[in-house]
C-alpha cells in the first residue's frame, strides 16, 4: 500500500477512504468558516486595542483552553467521541452567532472574548479529526492518507481565505462572523457521516467512561513519545507566537485601515493555505514515503533557524509574511501529517484524551504562556523588534533537539 491509488483497489482502503475522507470534506468546511473568523477577529481586536495589547489577549487562551478541554473530556467519557464533537462544534457555532448579534452593542470586551474564542475552539475540533483518523487507519494507511485528508482542509482554508480578501472591503468584517458560523453545519453532518462509515472507536473496559480520568493525565508521564511530542509543540508554539507578534507589528504599522487590513490578512492566510494545499498533496506524501520521520522532523525546525535568523538581520513586513507563512504552511501540512503517524499505534485514551493535552492545551498554553512573559516586559518598557525573530530561533534549537528523542526507536503500547 505504497501509494493512495494501490490502497484504492483494496477492499479495506475502500472503506477507511470513505470514512477519512468524509471527516476530511468536514475539515474543509470548517476550516473554512475558521478564515472566517480568523482575520476578523484580529482585525476588530486591533481596531478596539491595537497590535500591542494583542500579547495580553493571547495569555488569558490558555484559561479558556482548559476549561473547555474538560469540558470536552467529560463529554467523552459521558457520550462518546462523535456526540462529543457534534455538542463542541455546534456549540462553537451559537457563539458565533450570538458574538455576530452583539457586535457593536457589547462594547470592547466582545472583541476581547471573540480573539480569545477563535484561538482556542479551532485547535480542540482539529484534534478531534485526528483523534477520529488515527483511530480508523493503521501505520502504514496513515502515511498514504494523512496528506490528502490534511489537504482537504488546506483547500477549506485557501477558499475562505481567498473569499475573504475579495470581499471583506465590500460587505464588511462584521459579516463573516456570521458566515464562520453557518460553515459549521455542513461540517458537523459530514463529520458525523464519516463517523457512520467507520463505526465509532470505543475505548477498553479499564478506559471506559473516563475511569482513568477525563483527561487522563498519567499518559505523559508512561507514554515517552507523547510527552516529547508535547514538549515539542511547546517550543513550536513558542516560535510560532513570536512569529506571529512580529508579524502583527508590521501589519499595523504598513495597513492603518481596518477592512483594508483584513483584506491584506485575508489573502495572506490563502497564500498560506495555497502553500499548505500544495505540500499536501504533492510534497508529503512522497516525503512520508521515501525519507525517514526523524529527518522530516529534524528539517523543518532547522528551516525555521534561518527564517527567523533573516528577520532579525532585515527586518521587514514582506520577510515577516515570509517567516510566518513557512511556519504555518508547513505546521499545517507536512509536520502534522508526520507526527499524527506517531499516534496510531497507541490506546483511545491517548488518541481521544492525552492528546487534547499535549496538541490542543499544550499548542495553546505555549502561546498564552509567551504573550504573559511579553506582556510582562511590555510593562518595565519598549520591547525591541528583534527580539521576536531572536526568541524564535533559540526555540528552534530547542525543538531541533527535541525531535532526535522523539523519533528515537522505542516499545510503544499496543492500541486498543
Amino acid at each position: 500500500m505504497s501509494t493512495l491509488l494501490a490502497a484504492l483497489k483494496t477492499e479495506r482502503g475502500r472503506h477507511v477512504a470513505g470514512a477519512v475522507f468524509l471527516a476530511g470534506f468536514s475539515a474543509m468546511f470548517l476550516f473554512a468558516g475558521y478564515e472566517f473568523i480568523r482575520s476578523p477577529a484580529e482585525s476588530i481586536f486591533i481596531e478596539q486595542f491595537g497590535a500591542g495589547s494583542k500579547p495580553y489577549a493571547i495569555a488569558c487562551v490558555p484559561f479558556m483552553m482548559a476549561a473547555m478541554i474538560y469540558g470536552y473530556g467529560r463529554l467523552l467519557s459521558s457520550v462518546g467521541a462523535k456526540k462529543a464533537m457534534a455538542v463542541s462544534m455546534l456549540g462553537s457555532a451559537a457563539f458565533f452567532v450570538v458574538a455576530w448579534a452583539l457586535l457593536g452593542h457589547a462594547g470592547r470586551w466582545l472583541a476581547f472574548l471573540l480573539l480569545v474564542f477563535k484561538e482556542s475552539y479551532v485547535v480542540i475540533i482539529s484534534e478531534q479529526y485526528w483523534s477520529f483518523i488515527n483511530s480508523v487507519l493503521k501505520d502504514e494507511e496513515g502515511k498514504v492518507f494523512n496528506g490528502p485528508v490534511a489537504g482537504l482542509g488546506a483547500l477549506g482554508s485557501l477558499t475562505g481565505g481567498w473569499l475573504l480578501g475579495r470581499y471583506a472591503v465590500g460587505y464588511g468584517t462584521e459579516v463573516f462572523v456570521l458566515l464562520s458560523a453557518l460553515l459549521i453545519l455542513p461540517a458537523v453532518w459530514l463529520f458525523w457521516a464519516g463517523y457512520g462509515k467507520a463505526g465509532e472507536p470505543k475505548p477498553s473496559a479499564e478506559e471506559a467512561g473516563g475511569r482513568k480520568g477525563h483527561l487522563h493525565l498519567g499518559i505523559l508521564k508512561e507514554n515517552r513519545t507523547v510527552l516529547f511530542i508535547a514538549f515539542i509543540i511547546f517550543a513550536a508554539q513558542v516560535v510560532a507566537t513570536a512569529l506571529d507578534f512580529r508579524f502583527t507589528q508590521l501589519v499595523q504599522d504598513n495597513m492603518p485601515l481596518k477592512d483594508a487590513r483584513t483584506a491584506y490578512l485575508g489573502n495572506f492566510w490563502m497564500q498560506v493555505n495555497i502553500f499548505s494545499f500544495s505540500m499536501q498533496f504533492l510534497a508529503t506524501p512522497l516525503l512520508l514515503r521515501y525519507i525517514p520521520r526523524r529527518g522530516i522532523l529534524t528539517a523543518i525546525p532547522a528551516v525555521h533557524i534561518v527564517t527567523c535568523a533573516l528577520l532579525l538581520l532585515y527586518p521587514s513586513l514582506w520577510l515577516g509574511a515570509t517567516a510566518f507563512l513557512l511556519f504555518k504552511g508547513m505546521d499545517y501540512s507536512i509536520f502534522r501529517a508526520s507526527k499524527e503517524t506517531l499516534y496510531i499505534p497507541f490506546s483511545y485514551d491517548t488518541r481521544y484524551r492525552a492528546k487534547q493535552v499535549a496538541d490542543a492545551f499544550t499548542y495553546r498554553f505555549a502561546k498564552g504562556l509567551t504573550a504573559t512573559w511579553v506582556s510582562g516586559l511590555q510593562a518595565l518598557g519598549t520591547i525591541a523588534p528583534g527580539f521576536y525573530p531572536a526568541l524564535g530561533a533559540i526555540f528552534s534549537g530547542a525543538w531541533l533537539a527535541m525531535s532526535f528523542p522523539l523519533t528515537a526507536d522505542r516499545k510503544k503500547p499496543a492500541a486498543v
